[in-house]
């Protein structure tokens, strides 16, 4: 069933790249066709739309870092590349134009870092996908367990622990929505997932064996153990596995957090001073 429905989630996302790229590359085509005839100021059009372009491509990169959303990112790298060859050729002496060099430089630089990391960032959609599909049941069967403890009279504070688990799973959720979600919060929200991870594991290895230390008493019922077995396999399985690969790799995902983000932020800046170079040489 699991399987089922991330292929489903997974064509799904696809789709709606295909959609959103074709009506991308309509707005795109009609914008690039006011351009200037004129090298140089078709040089500087181009980038004007490049700036515009290339903060949504890079989202669309941290969505999945799926091979379609990397090959669009290097060709407009490439049409950025020869577009700031014109500029540096005909505006050699321009202070304007030396910053427009070095934004986009910048903002190829980071390109790199995504086209060289991309496995990562897939593996990170992945992960997204697996954890949307494992933390609902994970839910149910905790939701479950609170109404079973419930009717048997068990502590307070034990059912409000197994509840307290729902809350923790999603968390876990959110954290890998907010990493992808190419923002300030990205680095920060893979410290919260690792923790919150941390944390559910400890809750419930203590109710599976007890733990004075947490004030988790053992679960023994049958029944209850039975939920707590079928959560800690979904658990190890599709989390804990993804935890690890993600901290085998946090430097480097740490690297494509900053390079999406300076992205955003560069090409605002370049498209600004564009408009300034433009202002200045009519």
């Amino acid at each position: 069933m699991y399987n089922k429905i991330r292929h489903k989630k997974a064509d799904y996302s696809l789709l709606s790249f295909r959609w959103m790229s074709m009506i991308g590359a309509v707005m795109i085509a009609s914008m690039l066709s006011a351009c200037s005839l004129g090298t140089d100021q078709k040089s500087l059009c181009d980038l004007k739309v490049l700036s515009l372009l290339i903060p949504k491509q890079t989202e669309q990169v941290m969505a999945s870092g799926s091979i379609e959303t990397i090959k669009a990112l290097e060709n407009s790298q490439t049409k950025l590349k020869d577009a700031l060859a014109v500029i540096q050729q005909d505006y050699s002496n321009d202070r304007e134009a030396n910053q427009i060099l070095q934004d986009g430089q910048e903002i190829s630089a980071n390109i790199d870092i995504l086209v060289k990391n991309s496995k990562q960032i897939n593996h990170l959609y992945d992960l997204r996908i697996a954890t949307m599909d494992v933390i609902p049941g994970i839910q149910a069967e905790y939701n479950l367990m609170v109404d079973q403890m419930a009717r048997d009279n068990y502590p307070s504070t034990q059912v409000v622990i197994a509840k307290n688990q729902v809350f923790i799973a999603e968390r876990i959720m959110r954290s890998l929505a907010s990493m992808m979600g190419n923002n300030e919060f990205s680095r920060s929200s893979m410290e919260d997932f690792e923790a919150d991870l941390e944390t559910f594991n400890a809750y419930l290895k203590a109710q599976l064996e007890g733990n004075a230390e947490l004030g988790v008493n053992k679960i023994t019922a049958k029944e209850l153990r039975d939920s707590l077995l079928s959560i800690q396999h979904d658990t190890e399985e599709i989390l804990n596995a993804s935890a690890v690969n993600l901290q085998k790799n946090r430097d480097s995902l740490m690297r494509v957090f900053l390079a999406s983000q300076d992205n955003i932020s560069k090409s605002e800046d370049l498209f600004i001073r564009i408009n300034r170079l433009e202002t200045n040489s009519h």
